[in-house]
């Protein structure tokens, strides 16, 4: 189940050892803090404190209980700053030690998506009798990607993520991701309807796409995810989101792709710049994601379009 709002890189969502920090006093007019989960563990970021116009990946390190694995069925965050342009939760064998934050724009093949979101993006809950299950003692990344587009310093308080665990570990079913999308974007100045595009037939079925967590940068404008069929066959609609940037989610899905079918993602772009622009990792570029969830699965992350 997958609250929806009211009207979720290699890509880097694009998205410390612990801090420590408990749930206490909020500042003054902020929410009260997230509290932890009933059965599971809660990380939390350090306070950073950003200039004007600065830009950047900040990762914080932490380690799951290494007393048996983790069965990972809901996830809530917590991010009310607008300076956070979005966040993502990895696995990385290959973490810094530590509770320093550290910058981390450059990731590589260690790094293994968990989730992802940004301002306001809502809780998911998996379905019943599934679950992500992490190793035991495994360390985990929060990536914050932050922006002050604002003429004044700003510090970012805590981002808070609840990592709920099942009360009981047998017979669920794993949950895995499809990470979708192109990183083939090239957008002319001055133009609109700029469509780009990448998939794969996945190395597994789907049998159950259950959420998808689209993301793109302040030039799209929809962004949709298609199942076309071995040989003939019209294609058929996985998802289909009206792109806005200050509005980041995850939506449901309720669908599922055989072997030999093709998934594919699909951005389309305006561009009223005096100048195109390509992708990246920062605010000024572009990205084409959609990462598919879905049950169940022998890999817990893959790509399909993106090298």
């Amino acid at each position: 189940m997958i609250r929806a709002r009211a009207s979720l890189t290699v890509l880097s969502f694009a998205l410390a050892a612990c801090s420590g920090e408990a749930a206490g006093t909020p500042p003054d007019n902020g929410p009260a803090p997230l509290a932890p989960p009933d059965s599971g563990v809660q990380f939390a970021s350090d306070p950073t404190t950003l200039e004007p116009g600065q830009e950047t990946y900040r990762c914080f390190d932490f380690e799951l209980p290494k007393d048996g694995s983790f069965p990972l069925v809901a996830i809530e965050t917590q991010a009310t700053a607008l300076a956070v342009h979005h966040f993502g939760l990895f696995t990385n064998a290959l973490a810094k030690d530590g509770t320093k934050p550290y910058d981390c724009e450059e990731m590589g093949a260690a790094w293994g998506l968990i989730s992802g979101g940004g301002v306001g993006t809502p809780p998911m809950v998996f379905p019943e009798g599934t679950a992500m299950t992490l190793d035991p003692g495994a360390h985990i990344v929060l990536q914050l990607h932050l922006l002050n587009a604002s003429a004044q310093p700003t510090t970012v308080g805590p981002v808070r993520v609840n990592l709920s665990a099942a009360k009981e570990a047998a017979n669920l079913q794993a949950v895995g991701l499809l990470i979708t999308g192109t990183l083939n974007i090239a957008i002319p100045a001055m133009s609109e309807g700029v469509v780009s595009k990448g998939g794969c037939e996945p190395a597994e079925p789907l049998q159950h796409v259950f959420a998808s967590f689209p993301h793109m940068h302040k030039l799209g404008r929809r962004i949709e995810t298609h199942v076309t069929p071995a040989g003939s066959g019209a294609a058929r609609q996985l998802s289909d989101i009206t792109w806005d940037f200050s509005d980041q989610g995850i939506y449901p899905v309720d669908g599922q792709a055989a072997m030999g079918e093709r998934v594919e993602t699909s951005c389309t772009y305006d561009n009223p710049k005096d100048k195109a622009v390509e992708f990246g990792l920062h605010t000024d570029n572009e990205m084409c994601v959609n990462v598919l969830y879905y049950y169940p699965a022998k890999e817990r992350s893959s790509f399909c379009g993106i090298p």
